[in-house]
């Protein structure tokens, strides 16, 4: 039964997708099969005069994928809820998960690497937030930056703008924000702000998954499996879910008891499959549970207490700070505390 469940999964490529716009709240904060995290960023989104409205400008869409369509954006930041449609998103990194994997300690952030070029006469609305975020944006402080682009695209403060939402990530991004990196990507992958490019989305994933942030591994993961006009890989899509997994991230951990399951991608191996679904199962995701039970049906004994001791033993890889989050005043843009967000087992941010 788990085998006819598992390839109606993959084939009909519903694998369960994270685009959430923001891995951790607005504050502070891989081992890929080639790492090369001096990648140059894809061509940047094209900047109208400060006084027009900024309309990034993208390469003519691929063809669509047969992917679910992401979680609303509206309902993408770190400080809401896990979203019902799980196969679509992972849990959120400030979430309390009951019988979590333990997790190491995450990096401290790192220290801005440069200052962005902000044109002359660029100006913010007051609603956007207090002067001190408007200031640092204004000068060219590239967390500043992705800060407006996150109020931007949540609608915090000011109406939801996804023009400008996009342009002050790329601003971000070009400073090496990783988080402004993801979120263009969702851009890319949505269709919002800019012309829906799946490649340019995996790019942007790319170069986010190398730096260490889980949902865009997960996400480079899905539109590896679903292939597009490529067609799938699921070897790429394997490997990345793996290691989406292995920080924790629920939904890359049920796809990756999928392929072992049916032998997709890697060589079939039902007591991982096993500890993949446990794992996810423990954060709360039924299917996963009922897909682990079925598995351990087929397992004899030794080979199950073997995949039991792996669950009892795992700890959730953490991701670096700088991948998940952007620096922020200690007391946040506006004054008050900054959130902190924790990396837990499931996934780390959503």
């Amino acid at each position: 039964m788990l085998v006819g469940a598992s390839v109606v999964v993959i084939v009909l490529g519903t694998f369960r997708m994270a685009v959430t716009m923001l891995d951790s709240d607005s504050s502070t904060k891989t081992q890929p099969v080639a790492e090369s995290t001096t990648q140059p960023l894809p061509p940047p989104v094209e900047e109208a005069a400060p006084a027009a409205s900024a309309t990034p400008v993208a390469p003519v869409a691929p063809a669509q994928p047969s992917l679910t369509s992401p979680t609303p954006i509206d309902r993408q930041s770190s400080s809401f809820s896990p979203p019902s449609e799980r196969r679509r998103t992972a849990p959120d990194i400030t979430g309390s998960i009951s019988a979590a994997p333990r997790v190491a300690p995450a990096e401290p952030p790192r220290t801005p690497v440069k200052l962005v070029s902000i044109p002359a006469g660029e100006k913010l609305p007051v609603e956007i937030g207090g002067p001190q975020l408007r200031n640092a944006a204004l000068k060219g402080d590239p967390n500043a930056a992705y800060e407006v682009g996150v109020r931007y695209a949540e609608g915090r403060g000011v109406p939801v703008n996804y023009d400008e939402a996009a342009k002050w990530y790329q601003r971000a991004a070009q400073a090496e924000v990783v988080p402004a990196i993801f979120r263009i990507g969702t851009l890319y992958e949505k269709g919002l702000a800019v012309k829906k490019d799946l490649e340019a989305a995996r790019r942007y994933y790319s170069i986010a998954a190398e730096r260490g942030n889980a949902k865009a591994m997960h996400n480079l993961a899905v539109l590896e499996a679903d292939g597009g006009s490529r067609g799938p890989n699921y070897k790429v899509a394997a490997h990345w879910f793996r290691k989406a997994a292995e920080r924790g991230i629920a939904d890359s951990q049920f796809n990756l008891g999928i392929l072992y399951a049916r032998g997709i991608g890697v060589e079939q191996n039902l007591a991982e499959s096993y500890k993949w679904f446990s794992l996810a199962a423990a954060q709360g995701d039924v299917d996963s549970g009922r897909k682990r039970d079925d598995v351990a049906k087929r397992l004899d004994p030794q080979s199950l207490a073997a995949a039991k001791l792996a669950i009892q033993t795992f700890v959730a890889e953490p991701q670096p700070a700088d991948a998940v989050n952007a620096v922020a005043p200690p007391n946040g843009w506006d004054g008050a505390p900054a959130a902190t967000a924790k990396t837990i087992g499931k996934r780390a941010a959503h």
